[in-house]
């Protein structure tokens, strides 16, 4: 029998206990039903029923960012979406979502920033509120 070499079993069994479900606190006022219409400006962060801690983080500074600069503007919405619920299915269809993912709809026109976000939510979130605060500004 061959000993596997331990960081090697180390990643794997970090892999299969990373991605299991966080149970978190969730704010019902700050939440927008999903089957509300589509704002001029949607924040749209999209995830499964489980996610790792790069995709909690992303749907954290996604909703923060909405929540400090721009909750009190009728144009821009913020929908967390669970692709996992049945009455999701419609919307992650709209967008051709499968998986974890931060999207802005502005006017109609869709910029996926989901590798953007991905790469700066754990390690830089500034940059990516930036990011967010920058592109809806760019649709007001």
């Amino acid at each position: 029998m061959k000993i596997h070499h331990p960081i090697f079993v180390f990643l794997v069994a970090f892999s299969l206990v990373s991605c299991q479900p966080k149970e978190t606190e969730t704010n019902s006022e700050n939440k927008v039903k999903v089957s509300q219409e589509i704002s001029e400006i949607s924040l749209l962060y999209f995830h499964g029923d489980r996610r790792c801690p790069t995709c909690i983080s992303v749907g954290e500074v996604a909703e923060q960012t909405y929540f400090e600069n721009f909750s009190d503007n009728k144009k821009v919405q913020f929908l967390e979406i669970n692709i996992d619920l049945q009455e999701n299915e419609a919307i992650a269809e709209k967008y051709e979502i499968a998986g974890s993912a931060l999207l802005l709809d502005i006017h109609g026109k869709v910029e996926d920033i989901t590798s953007f976000a991905f790469q700066n939510a754990k390690s830089n979130p500034e940059l990516l509120k930036n990011k967010i605060i920058e592109l809806v500004k760019s649709g007001l």
